[in-house]
């Protein structure tokens, strides 16, 4: 059902207790096709659980399925505040009882050739409600980083708490946008995979703005972000 790539990676993201999940992924990936009819087409990359390529009554659609139920209950919150916004992948439905999202899939999804076009549009929602920026900052430091590097960065997590602390007007921040997570659509880009939190737009910018991509006059302050930028450096060695 999944490859032995994907099996190691959900044991590193989530530990050896994720291995009884993994083996009850058939009979949930059986209650899942027939709840929405889908017919799996062929398993994707996914970073907290398990994606899926499938075909259904209305057409391609993506089923993604996590152990942690949380965090598909809060990508569909966000997905839901973004709702018509053509920058971000549609949410189609949900059964987050069973930690499982439909998505649109998108075509030719492709990566996009200008995915910073994405950032404005996102900024533009409703981010009352959504946890503060900080939060995210000590996630990234003290559980991603940490566990890719073994080491905990504490002066530039330090750092980022401050940057994260600053009296900004804050906006609905994707939470993790790097060029991977934006898809070429058939009418311009879509983020994917969001991790949203509010707090300083320059958080948004960081990957475009270390990767040289054509920010297009996009109002940005580029000395924050190259604060930001300097404080997330481990996570560029």
């Amino acid at each position: 059902m999944i490859d032995e790539d994907a099996r190691s990676r959900l044991i590193r993201r989530f530990g050896d207790d994720v291995t009884g999940w993994i083996a009850a992924l058939p009979d949930l990936l059986a209650t899942l096709t027939a709840r929405w009819h889908l017919t799996i087409a062929e398993l994707m990359p996914g970073g907290t659980g398990t994606t899926f390529l499938c075909t259904g009554p209305g057409g391609r659609a993506v089923l993604k399925i996590t152990p942690d139920h949380d965090i598909a209950a809060q990508e569909a919150r966000a997905l839901t505040a973004w709702a018509g916004t053509p920058a971000m992948v549609d949410l189609l439905d949900t059964d987050l009882a069973r930690g499982a999202l439909l998505l649109e899939a998108i075509t030719p999804g492709t990566p996009a050739t200008d995915p910073a076009l994405v950032v404005p549009p996102l900024h533009d929602a409703n981010p009352a409600g959504f946890p503060p920026l900080k939060a995210r900052v000590d996630v990234l430091f003290e559980t991603v980083l940490t566990r890719r590097t073994g080491t905990y960065y504490a002066t530039e997590h330090h750092r980022a708490r401050k940057l994260a602390e600053d009296n900004l007007t804050p906006v609905l921040l994707h939470g993790d946008m790097h060029p991977g997570n934006v898809l070429q659509g058939p009418h311009g880009p879509k983020a994917i995979d969001p991790r949203a939190c509010v707090g300083d737009p320059a958080f948004d910018w960081m990957d475009f703005v270390h990767d040289g991509h054509d920010l297009h006059g996009a109002d940005v302050d580029l000395d924050r972000v190259h604060e930001w930028l300097t404080a997330f450096k481990p996570f560029y060695g």
